[in-house]
């Protein structure tokens, strides 16, 4: 078991331990004040450390259990919610796969796609910046630092064309066979766009950040290309 998913589950037990019962709205304020601080205390904790999982139905729940409480009647909605999460969660822990999916939920580059680059021997090209570009791209997208990642996904794209024999992606798709061009396609006309914005636009009085939707859906794409790079390099 992972020590994500190690403390997750040690936070679950405590939260549902918690005897938040024996503090209600007519008791002193003092004890609802007592009470509440240390309900929220393991709470705030325990979705911290279930949103790092990267289990996109977990976080679901999690999110559905709303704010930090502020008053002592809240903590009791909020602790129905977060139950049932826990429920959910040490159903999923029990599975034999379920830490190995959790894996592929928060990279956007398959682990094992970055173990056959750097398995890989070519003898024209070296791999270790496109290797470190992949790891630190799994790295950002598993933060959720989605504006990295936007860049990061640039910037493997600005890297590989001399592998085909090119100096631009844009040129890359040109020279691309039919099954695989669509793919490089969504690569050049709207990842590439996505990060341009977000890199070039100047500072506004009110800013957006970019969001997994904006990064998600060039996961296919993008380990198509690094598909062809390996076999292109071999």
């Amino acid at each position: 078991m992972t020590p994500k998913l190690r403390l997750t589950l040690k936070l679950a037990n405590e939260l549902a331990a918690f005897k938040l019962g024996n503090c209600g709205p007519s008791d002193d304020p003092d004890k609802q004040t007592a009470y509440l601080a240390g309900w929220n205390d393991i709470a705030i904790r325990f979705l911290a450390a279930g949103r790092r999982l990267g289990d996109p139905e977990l976080a679901a729940m999690l999110e559905a259990a709303g704010r930090t409480p502020e008053y002592i009647v809240e903590a009791y909605t909020q602790r129905a919610n977060l139950l049932a999460a826990i429920d959910y969660l040490k159903g999923a822990a029990a599975e034999p796969s379920y830490e190995d999916d959790l894996v592929l939920n928060t990279a956007f580059v398959a682990p094992e796609l970055i173990a056959a680059l750097r398995a890989a021997t070519p003898t024209q090209f070296d791999f270790k910046k496109l290797i470190a570009f992949c790891e630190e791209l799994n790295d950002a997208y598993r933060r959720e630092a989605y504006l990295s990642t936007a860049l990061l996904i640039r910037a493997v794209m600005n890297h590989v064309p001399p592998v085909f024999g090119q100096t631009t992606f844009a040129a890359v798709v040109a020279q691309a066979g039919r099954s695989i061009k669509p793919m490089l396609e969504r690569l050049e006309s709207e990842a590439r766009p996505i990060a341009d914005l977000h890199t070039h636009i100047l500072m506004r009085a009110r800013e957006t950040l970019p969001t997994k939707n904006q990064v998600e859906p060039f996961k296919g794409a993008f380990e198509l290309l690094l598909h062809e790079v390996l076999a292109r390099a071999a």
